[in-house]
């Protein structure tokens, strides 16, 4: 990465790949963080960016794997497969489809900047 956007898309990428691992986005958020905040130092991503995109990419693919604990229960309620909830699971798609536009367009744009002094 050489850039802010490739930053994002690292952090993104980073924490998807905890989440589909772990199947716990707690998990991976907190596994990612402290290299996420050492990416927002290096490339001058806000914060609360940073922040935001851990929760979106890791709730997207929580939402999608099979193997995670939402699909598992809801699919043991009604006594399917997990696999055949997985289509419909349109909130995790969409979340990762704007989270995706959201880096690639630099969305939001944030006026202020952080107060953030925690490290």
């Amino acid at each position: 990465m050489k850039s802010k956007k490739g930053a994002e898309f690292s952090i993104a990428g980073l924490v998807s790949f905890l989440d589909v691992t772990t199947a716990n986005n707690t998990i991976a958020i907190v596994t990612a963080g402290p290299i996420a905040s050492d990416l927002n130092k290096k490339y001058g991503v806000d914060p609360r960016r940073t922040a935001s995109l851990l929760d979106i990419f890791s709730c997207s693919f929580q939402g999608l794997v099979p193997y995670g604990a939402q699909l598992l229960s809801a699919a043991a309620v009604v006594g399917i497969s997990p696999l055949a909830i997985t289509p419909y699971c349109w909130y995790p798609m969409l979340i990762f489809v704007f989270g995706v536009i959201a880096i690639a367009f630099n969305l939001p744009r944030f006026t202020q900047a952080s107060n953030d002094t925690l490290a």
